[in-house]
């Protein structure tokens, strides 16, 4: 009876033993399973960032591309503003002027800059020599002057300050 009663006891314990194990074997799975979740999440915040670090490197190389478009624009607009400058002297020397001062109204801009038409310059050349006490301005020099003749801007087209009210 004793080693019936001994065996029981064991049996007991053991049980006891096996139930422990099982709940502790349930909570390493739920812990492996948490483990695993966080896992996921962890590897879906990585692709989350990966993601945007590539699409920065795509707005950055797009950036890089446009400032070196803008910087080739620059220069293009620069050499062009050199041959204007060019020009414009030219046109100066051609014309008798001398200095910067009469082109002032260059840097105006275009849709500011009102422009006659021949007859109306003329008719325009006309009034301003009459205004200024020119007797005979329509009328050609009869008599030749010795020395070059100077021709200045407001000579070919004159401006009064009224065309400059807009500037």
């Amino acid at each position: 009876v004793e080693r019936v009663k001994r065996g029981t006891d064991i049996v007991s314990k053991l049980q006891e033993s096996f139930t422990d194990i099982e709940k502790s074997s349930e909570k390493v799975a739920g812990l492996v399973s948490e483990i695993s979740a966080a896992s996921n999440e962890q590897a879906q915040g990585v692709d989350q960032v990966n993601t945007a670090v590539a699409q920065m490197d795509k707005v950055t190389q797009t950036n890089a591309a446009n400032a070196e478009e803008s910087a080739s624009a620059s220069e293009e607009l620069n050499a062009q503003a050199d041959q204007l400058r060019a020009m414009v002297q030219e046109l100066q020397a051609l014309v008798g002027g001398g200095g910067v001062e009469s082109i002032s109204h260059a840097s105006a801009p275009r849709h500011q800059i009102h422009l006659q038409s021949a007859p109306a310059r003329k008719a325009s050349s006309v009034a301003h020599a009459h205004l200024l006490g020119h007797k005979n301005a329509a009328a050609p020099s009869s008599s030749k002057k010795s020395g070059p003749s100077v021709v200045k801007p407001n000579d070919i087209i004159p401006l009064d300050e009224e065309d400059f009210s807009d500037f």
